[in-house]
């Protein structure tokens, strides 16, 4: 035996509003996600940004600790960086040099940060912790985080005037593969506390949260330029600060589909959008079609109705302006619903 629960009108209106604050509070996190992401790049288009660091006339080239951070899963380099290595560390001796294996990255969250060792080890990908770590380690001891896969062309004590300092990066915001960071100087805790590739603790991770940040917290944050940077040959040439080697030893799996996507991205988002648009005007017609199909069909069984002369319809002097026939309410009585 099947039972059909009809509910009511307004039944059904209650419901439809429990199911969608069923939906919102599911789909929060992800919501205030794609907000930010949003509010992040339109903060970087319609904004400069921080402020290019002129490495002319730096006001305080002390304002970072003399450290060199790197990481690496263990204290074997692998060959294609040594050069590279070596030469930061040749051209600054005076600067304390601190390799972190992921052991002792992972000794480091558990001693000095446990709130955050859950989070720490649930990440999916090896390089989230490798990014995420580089804040910490920033945060906590100052100095200088520089990717294993940069070299340096000259001393860098020039860019160490600011408190916080990034290199500006393509298509938008700025790179973690270079940092200088005072002890506890720009308010990187601020970033710590939401730290949660790219977007979770990545590049554009930090380029958002500078974009959330508030005029006071972005005091004394500065950029790389381009020209000092390096990465960008055509730009910088042999006066930059640094050199690139090909890294990005993170970019498997569902990378090269970022890549090409980054590359053809325009093209495909114009033609996603005319889909987008053409489905909708044919959604419409065909909804539009289906409105006046009913009509039709109720024209049709009045007049065939009329025809066999069934029924009770209004008079034709008494008929709507289209002159279609309507039935006439009956008095009520015991077997008449309508």
């Amino acid at each position: 035996m099947v039972v059909k629960i009809r509910l009511s009108r307004p039944n059904v209106v209650i419901l439809r509003i429990l199911l969608g604050l069923a939906c919102v509070l599911v789909a929060w996190p992800y919501v205030t996600s794609f907000a930010a992401v949003g509010y992040g790049y339109a903060w970087w288009m319609v904004t400069p940004g921080p402020p290019r660091w002129d490495v002319s006339s730096p006001a305080n080239a002390t304002a970072v600790p003399k450290i060199i951070h790197q990481t690496w899963k263990e204290e074997t380099v692998p060959e294609k960086w040594r050069a590279a290595q070596k030469s930061c560390r040749d051209l600054h001796p005076d600067y304390e040099y601190r390799l972190w294996t992921d052991s002792q990255a992972l000794e480091f969250i558990e001693r000095e940060y446990p709130w955050f060792l859950p989070t720490f080890l649930a990440y999916p990908y090896p390089i989230q912790r490798v990014d995420a770590i580089r804040y910490f380690i920033l945060y906590h001891f100052g100095g200088v985080y520089l990717d294993l896969d940069v070299g340096c062309n000259r001393r860098f004590d020039a860019l160490l005037g600011a408190r916080f300092l990034a290199p500006l990066t393509m298509p938008i915001g700025i790179s973690n593969d270079i940092m200088a960071a005072n002890l506890r100087g720009w308010n990187l805790w601020m970033a710590l506390q939401y730290v949660q590739v790219m977007f979770s603790t990545g590049p554009m991770f930090l380029t958002i949260q500078l974009a959330l940040a508030s005029a006071a917290e972005r005091a004394g944050v500065a950029a790389i330029a381009p020209a000092d940077y390096g990465k960008y040959a055509a730009v910088g040439g042999g006066q930059a600060f640094f050199y690139h080697l090909h890294g990005s030893s993170w970019h498997t799996g569902s990378a090269p589909f970022f890549l090409w996507m980054y590359a053809y991205g325009k093209p495909v988002a114009i033609l996603a959008l005319v889909a987008l648009v053409a489905g909708l005007v044919a959604w419409r017609l065909r909804a539009r079609a289906a409105q006046l199909a009913p009509k039709e069909e109720e024209e049709s069984a009045f007049i065939a109705v009329i025809e066999k002369g069934g029924g009770r319809y209004s008079p034709v002097g008494n008929r709507p302006a289209d002159g279609r026939p309507t039935l006439l309410r009956q008095k009520s009585s015991p077997c008449n619903f309508v």
